[in-house]
């Protein structure tokens, strides 16, 4: 991919970001069972995520200056997420009728390294081909 549809690419991931950041407030209850029972509070993680899902994307929406940051940060953040997501699979959770089953989880997964590869490319964080 050029580094042309890096701007893009970022625009879109912002807005999906940004999207589902604000559902965290707009149907917190939705995403309260995919934080493990460990971490107490879930209706706080489930805010405070929604704030950092909120700022990344504002953040690799408008500020080219910013978006190493936000990429970099993006890609911590997805990582850290994913332990919901590892929660609901580990414990058969299902979110409103959504029972996504081994594959699901599987695609799931696929997506989400997918989408942490592209923070970091966003970012200028994956390593570049040398010249032979």
């Amino acid at each position: 991919m050029s580094t042309r549809a890096k701007g893009p690419l970022a625009v879109l991931l912002g807005l999906g970001m940004a999207a589902s950041g604000v559902m965290h407030f707009i149907d917190p209850g939705w995403f309260e069972p995919l934080v493990p029972d460990q971490l107490g509070n879930a209706t706080a993680w489930v805010y405070v995520s929604g704030v950092a899902e909120i700022g990344i994307g504002v953040a690799l929406m408008l500020d080219r200056g910013h978006r190493r940051r936000a990429g970099t940060a993006l890609a911590v953040l997805l990582v850290v997420l994913y332990v919901g997501n590892l929660n609901m699979w580990v414990n058969d959770i299902t979110i409103g009728e959504t029972n996504l089953g081994t594959n699901g989880h599987l695609f799931r997964a696929l997506v989400q390294v997918l989408l942490i590869a592209a923070a970091l490319w966003i970012a200028g964080r994956l390593p570049r081909k040398r010249p032979a």
